[in-house]
């Protein structure tokens, strides 16, 4: 016969063993349990940070100098906004270009080749758009921003502006480009030069309320502009360069920080990839632009999403909207100071152990590096103006560069020398090693066909 004793012993080990393991398995759905409700109350404080933001930024008034002295009342999106239906048609109907077209119409905007060299199809684009491109022009002297319905970040993703709105205004930029030129080919100067102020106030106002997409099309607008303009500047008259230097200035007081695009990205992302998931009490509370993006959105990570996606993506929005935060305030410090903060907030979103967090974080570095060149080449262009206009009235360089802003303090100055090149030609040129790519060269009338050079890459 067995040994009761052994048996019972046995049989008590059994029960132990059986009893820490119930145990164990307890606790731990004991601390999944209370690590899903605390991301639970997280992920609904996020919610309602995320609401409350939406109502603030579609409530908040924005505000910018006009840059001409006598300025349309009313605001931006009042002036523009009767043009975006032809402004969307014009673009829509363009025909795509070949690349080496394409190519040879920048070119020509940039001052690479002359306008003889302008190929037939962009001749005839610029044409078909010309009046249309004035009217829109005249839109950016009003006395206020504001986009019209469908451009600004949180904005329904189904409305016509959203979809390729700031891809019509960018057409338009290119043909003010074209305009510059033929107006200089004319001997038309000034009115070339006030073509260029009238662009970039253009492109100023896109990137007010429009997030990051808006942001970057503003830059790009400056960078399509910068080489016509920079001509433009040298022909002037000693009056229009006097302008040109107010109105710079105000330009440029007048752009929309960075950070302003990433708090409307810190709003509009959260809400674009995970708004399905919020309460349906906060869902009500958005406004219906808000609502529509919340519905219309969704997260594509490009893998597939395990079965406790869920939780994954309310992790994902509570540590995106932490992270991001964290970047708003840096993407407006000069570029040594925010370089490696950004890095450590980046390298935390890549090395979370929740995958989705890394993949919604973009490279705010990209953007921040663009928005200093946009106003650089303000920068740059204020600077040509007052080096021309000392010139025009002494008849001699300057040896060293006024003030470029003397009465009210701007975002991120750029440092600027002045070198002398000969007898007869001055660089302009950034002191930043990452901003060096853009400069100007002035030269004496002999040296006209090199008196300029410049390189903008973002």
């Amino acid at each position: 016969m067995p040994d009761m004793t052994e048996t019972g012993e046995k049989t008590s080990t059994a029960r132990t063993i059986l009893t820490i393991l119930g145990v164990t398995l307890l606790l731990l759905l004991v601390t999944l349990a209370g690590a899903y409700w605390r991301l639970g109350q997280r992920f609904r404080k996020a919610g309602d940070e995320l609401v409350s933001e939406v109502h603030v930024l579609a409530s908040l008034r924005r505000v910018r100098p006009a840059h001409t002295d006598a300025p349309t009342p009313g605001t931006f999106a009042q002036a523009l906004g009767p043009l975006m239906p032809e402004l969307l048609r014009l673009h829509k109907a363009e025909p795509r270009l070949e690349e080496s077209i394409t190519t040879a119409c920048r070119d020509v905007r940039e001052g690479k080749q002359p306008l003889a060299k302008l190929p037939r199809e962009c001749r005839d684009a610029f044409d078909r758009g010309r009046p249309l491109m004035q009217r829109a022009l005249l839109a950016s002297r009003t006395e206020e921003p504001g986009l019209p319905e469908g451009l600004p970040a949180l904005s329904d993703p189904s409305h016509p502006n959203q979809k390729s709105g700031m891809v019509a205004l960018q057409h338009v930029v290119k043909l003010a480009a074209l305009e510059v030129r033929f107006q200089l080919q004319d001997g038309q100067a000034d009115a070339a030069l006030e073509t260029c102020l009238d662009g970039l106030g253009l492109a100023r106002d896109l990137g007010h309320g429009s997030g990051l997409i808006g942001a970057m099309v503003s830059a790009s607008g400056y960078k399509i502009l910068f080489p016509a303009c920079t001509d433009a500047l040298q022909r002037a008259s000693p009056l229009g360069l006097k302008k040109a230097t107010v109105a710079l200035r105000r330009l440029r007081e007048g752009l929309s920080p960075l950070s302003s695009a990433m708090r409307e990205e810190h709003v509009f992302g959260p809400l674009y990839a995970f708004g399905r998931l919020l309460d349906q009490d906060q869902l009500a509370a958005l406004p219906a632009d808000g609502r529509a993006i919340a519905a219309q959105g969704s997260l594509d990570v490009g893998v597939e999403i395990p079965f406790f996606a869920p939780v994954l993506m309310r992790h994902a929005m509570v540590e995106f909207m932490r992270l991001q935060g964290q970047m708003v305030p840096l993407v407006d410090l000069p570029l040594s100071a925010r370089a490696a903060r950004l890095g450590a907030v980046g390298r935390e979103a890549v090395s979370s152990r929740n995958p989705l967090v890394g993949l919604g974080m973009p490279a705010f570095d990209t953007f921040a590096a663009r928005a200093d060149r946009q106003r650089a080449q303000v920068d740059l262009l204020l600077a040509l103006a007052l080096v021309e206009a000392y010139r025009a009235e002494r008849g001699e360089w300057p040896s060293t560069l006024p003030p470029l802003y003397p009465e009210r303090a701007v975002l991120l100055p750029t440092a600027l020398k002045l070198q002398p090149e000969g007898t007869d030609a001055l660089r302009v040129v950034p002191e930043e090693a990452d901003l060096r790519e853009l400069e100007v060269v002035l030269g004496s009338e002999e040296l006209d066909s090199q008196a300029l050079s410049v390189t903008a890459t973002p």
